[in-house]
Order: structure tokens, then C-alpha cells, then sequence
């Protein structure tokens, strides 16, 4: 498919988030850049509920990736840079995709990722060791959220390429704002969404970026296949255990409609189906979960989803390859998890060892949604990994 670039939002969406930032850091938009090029960036350092513990720098930029019908469009992504560069020489990249958050504009993350509980940092612990070990914290949007149109929710090759384009960006802006410079190596990294993501990027890492090198692949609660909390729904279908179910059956449904187009997911749906899956192109997840509250998903279809083309269109957006990585993979799996079911989880190690792929699996006595002790040991693995520096 040929890559076009949508030039008309770009004044709107740079505008809106970010400012007028210096002129050294706002490269003129041509149809020439491609995939990675910065649109425009800004140190946030200073402004509310950005700054990490551990960082000296905090860099807010728009990049241009593709979008799930392969056009390039803007992408937001935040920069953390660490206050020491600790090993000298280049900086390692942490490239980070975060779980789901809804498909809006408002449903953004990455903006946000010094925000106080209790006070103290929601991501302190998780990414405050990160930052004092010496990595530059990559922590990507996914496009349509913050962007124009809506985010194909679970488009695994999307997000993979967002995430790589976000090190591509961020390699641009770090020497702009400060001393330091990123190297060409990187991790990638995420829970749920996230690790989907991070899992995507690194089989598409050798060919979509072979000027960097993709080191490792960790990821949580990874959903190697969420067309599967579709399969079953049917009409009549009573309440399952599944944690707002509702919302992520469908947030897959809104993100079906975008990534694949000319399959007929209204026809599916009853009249409410057709008003929750529309709420959900813009609502965020807590406020989704809220208005979804009491609903069963059977309520929301007139025919199972396994009859017709839907069940295998979802399936091809959203599963995650189990062969062709060549970098090694830590993959942190909940035993309790009902989001990603461990028994799904395992089989695709299997498969991915048996390709030639080089897996830890971690089990944890947990549900979805592993915590900081987990991205403890994610740091500690992926510092023992084969970096230049």
C-alpha cells in the first residue's frame, strides 16, 4: 500500500498539544519525511504531572507513524532523559507502550506519567529505576489516540510501528534539548496493550528499522490473541468473570471498524450495541466501564460474532505473531489472569521456542496487570542483555 502522509490535521493536532515550541525543534512538515520524522516537540520538564522521578528532562513531541490503513499521520510521544547518564557514551533506549486506555483523544498516557497518588508518582517506582540506571524512558501513544481519527485499538503491527517511529523521534530530539545523545539499540516494553505492542515491534523491528537494533522484548500480561474474548459471544450470553468485559469486547469492536473497514460490524449489533461500541470510540476506559456497568455482552449482538467474516478480520488485526524474533523475549504472565489466560499465554511460548525464539516466561501468582515488582525484574533482565555500551 502506498504511504501517503495526512498533512491537513497536523496544524490542528501540534497546535492543540503542544504549543509553539523553538524553531530548532519544530522541523517544516514535507510530503518528503517519512516514518519517525519529528513534527514538533517541547520540554515539558516543568509543567504539571510530567516529570518521572529519576529524570532531568522531559520532552513532549509529535512524530509522524502510520495509522492502521498505512497512512503516515501524527503520533505524540514523551521522552524522559535521565538526569545522569550513568554508562557513558550513548544512552540506552527504554521504548515503552502502555495498556489500554481507550480510544479517544482524552485517553492519552504518556503526557501524564508524573501524576501524583497519595503523593507520590503513579510510575515512580516503575520507571523511576529505569531513569537512575541510565535509560531514556521512549513511552509512545498509539495513533488516533491524541491524533487524528480513532485509535484501531489492538492493531499489533500499528502500535509495533508507532513504537519503533517513537525511537526514531526521539533520537532526533534528545542531542535538541540536551548533552546527551540515544543510541541506535533499544528495548521495547509494555503490559497488556502494551505488550502487545512491545511483542509486535520486535518481530517487525529487522525489516521496518534495520538502522537500530531491537536488544530485547519484555512484556506483562501480553494478549496474544484477543479475538478470543469474542468467540463465544452470542445473544442471551450471560455475565462472564472476564473484568470489563463489556469494554473490551467493545473497544475491539470500534477498533475493528477502523482497521478494517469493509467488514460490517454494525450488523452484528442491536441498537444498543451500535450506541456502546460508538461511546466507545471516544470514551476512556474508566468512564466506558461506568457507562457499560450491568451491561452483558449479550445484549449487545443479534448474532454470535463467529458467524460470518468478523471473527477472522478481528484475528488478523489483533493476534501476535509466534515466530521470526530474533531478539530474546522476557514474557511476565499472571497465573490468575482472565484477560490474558496464562493456558493461551504458555502455548504461544511453546510455539515461539519452537520457531527458534528465545523466550524467559515468568509465572507470578497474580491477575492482569502485573506490579512495579515485576518491572523490578524486567530491569534487572534486560541489563544483563548483549548492549554495545
Amino acid at each position: 500500500m502506498a504511504i501517503t502522509v495526512v498533512l491537513g490535521v497536523v496544524a490542528l493536532v501540534t497546535g492543540v498539544f503542544l504549543g509553539t515550541p523553538p524553531a530548532s525543534a519544530a522541523p517544516r512538515l514535507t510530503s518528503q519525511q517519512g516514518a519517525g520524522s519529528v513534527v514538533e516537540s517541547k520540554d515539558i520538564t516543568n509543567e504539571p504531572n510530567t516529570r518521572i522521578a529519576g529524570a532531568g528532562r522531559v520532552i513532549a513531541v509529535t512524530y509522524l507513524s502510520e495509522d492502521s490503513q498505512g497512512e503516515l499521520v501524527p503520533v505524540r510521544a514523551t521522552i524522559s532523559v535521565p538526569e545522569r547518564n550513568t554508562r557513558g557514551g550513548p544512552l540506552r533506549i527504554h521504548a515503552w507502550g502502555h495498556g489500554t486506555s481507550g480510544l479517544g483523544d482524552e485517553c492519552t498516557v504518556t503526557d501524564r506519567m508524573g501524576t501524583k497518588i497519595d503523593g507520590k508518582g503513579r510510575w515512580d517506582d516503575w520507571f523511576g529505576p529505569w531513569l537512575k540506571d541510565g535509560y531514556v524512558l521512549v513511552a509512545t501513544e498509539y495513533a488516533g489516540i491524541g491524533g487524528p481519527g480513532v485509535h484501531a485499538y489492538a492493531d499489533g503491527e500499528m502500535q509495533g510501528k508507532n513504537m519503533i517511529d517513537a525511537v526514531r523521534a526521539a533520537r532526533t530530539v534528545i542531542p535538541q534539548y540536551t548533552d546527551q545523545t540515544a543510541g541506535t539499540e533499544y528495548l521495547t516494553s509494555g503490559g497488556s496493550q502494551g505488550g502487545q505492542t512491545a511483542v509486535w515491534a520486535g518481530h517487525l523491528a529487522p525489516t521496518y528499522a534495520p538502522e537500530l537494533t531491537n536488544v530485547g522484548i519484555a512484556a506483562q500480561s501480553l494478549p496474544v490473541d484477543t479475538s478470543r474474548l469474542l468467540s463465544a459471544v452470542a445473544p442471551g450470553m450471560p455475565p462472564v468473570e472476564v473484568p470489563d468485559y463489556v469494554t473490551y469486547v467493545s473497544y475491539i469492536l470500534a477498533g475493528t471498524k477502523v482497521a478494517r473497514p469493509d467488514i460490517d460490524v454494525d450488523s452484528y449489533l442491536t441498537p444498543l450495541g451500535k450506541k456502546v461500541v460508538n461511546d466507545a470510540q471516544t470514551l476512556c476506559y474508566p468512564n466506558q466501564g461506568r457507562a457499560t456497568k450491568g451491561l452483558t455482552v449479550g445484549q449487545l449482538v443479534n448474532k454470535p460474532l463467529s458467524e460470518g467474516p468478523l471473527l477472522d478480520a478481528v484475528q488478523g488485526v489483533v493476534k501476535v505473531p509466534d515466530s521470526g524474533y530474533r531478539a530474546p523475549m522476557l514474557i511476565q504472565q499472571g497465573l490468575f489472569d482472565l484477560v490474558a489466560p496464562a493456558p493461551l499465554t504458555t502455548a504461544w511460548v511453546d510455539s515461539v521456542r519452537a520457531s527458534g525464539g528465545r523466550v524467559d516466561y515468568r509465572e507470578y501468582q497474580a491477575s492482569h496487570g502485573l506490579g512495579a515488582y515485576a518491572e523490578e525484574a524486567a530491569r534487572a533482565w534486560a541489563n544483563d542483555l548483549k548492549w554495545s555500551h
